[in-house]
C-alpha cells in the first residue's frame, strides 16, 4: 500500500510550514518523535509498505495539530494510524478488483473498464465477503481516526478553560496576598514603634 507521491509532496509542504513546538513540554516531545514513530512504524507498516510515507504522514499530522503532551501525541499518533490503515484498506479493495478483472474470459473482454470494474465487483460479492470485510474496516478505521479528532478537541478545551480559570484566579490571589502583606507590616508597624505604643501610667 502506498501513498501517492502527490499525497507525499503535501505532507512534506505541511511539515515544512511548521514553526515546530512553542513550549518546552512541545520541544522535549518533538525530540522523541523519531524514536517514538520508529517504533510506531514497526507495530504498524507491513513488509512492502513505505516506512518513508508512513513517516511522512505521521510528521504531516504532528504538523498540523501541533500535540504539546503525551496525551496530544498519542491522540495525533492515532489518527496517522488510522489513516494508514483506511488507505491500505483502499488499496486492498483495488487490488482485489484488479485481480479479478484480470480473471475475466470471454465475452466480457469486448467490455469497457468500468463495465468490467462492475463485472469485478459482483464476482466478488457472489463469491465471497471480500468486499463487506472491507467496508467494516473502512468504516471502522473512519470512527477511529474521528473519534481521535475529538477527543484532541476535547482535551484542548479542558486545558483552554484550566488556563482561564487559573488567569481571572490570578489577580484575585494576587489582591488577597497583598492585602495580607499590607495588614500584616501594619501589625508589625504598631509593636515596633515606639510612639504607637501606649505609655504606661507613672506611679
Amino acid at each position: 500500500m502506498e501513498i501517492s507521491d502527490k499525497q507525499l509532496a503535501a505532507n512534506r509542504a505541511n511539515a515544512l510550514k511548521s514553526k515546530g513546538p512553542k513550549t518546552a513540554e512541545g520541544r522535549r516531545n518533538s525530540s522523541l518523535n523519531s524514536t517514538r514513530h520508529g517504533i510506531l512504524a514497526n507495530a504498524v507498516v507491513l513488509k512492502g509498505e513505505s516506512r518513508e510515507r508512513f513517516f511522512a504522514l505521521v510528521n504531516s499530522f504532528h504538523a498540523e495539530f501541533q500535540p504539546t503532551t503525551p496525551s496530544e501525541c498519542a491522540l495525533v499518533e492515532r489518527m496517522a494510524v488510522a489513516q494508514w490503515r483506511l488507505l491500505r484498506v483502499w488499496a486492498v479493495e483495488t487490488a482485489g478488483i484488479e485481480r479479478e478483472v484480470a480473471c475475466q474470459t470471454g465475452p466480457t473482454l469486448e467490455e469497457n473498464t468500468p463495465t468490467r470494474a462492475m463485472i469485478a465487483i459482483q464476482t466478488l460479492s457472489e463469491k465471497s465477503r471480500h468486499l463487506d470485510l472491507l467496508s467494516r474496516y473502512e468504516h471502522r478505521f473512519d470512527r477511529q481516526h474521528h473519534r481521535a479528532i475529538e477527543g484532541l478537541k476535547r482535551l484542548r478545551e479542558e486545558r483552554d478553560a484550566r488556563e482561564a480559570r487559573n488567569a481571572q484566579c490570578a489577580p484575585e490571589n494576587a489582591g488577597a496576598a497583598r492585602l495580607h502583606q499590607t495588614t500584616e507590616n501594619e501589625s508589625l508597624t504598631k509593636i515596633d514603634d515606639p510612639i504607637s505604643a501606649p505609655s504606661e501610667p507613672i506611679s
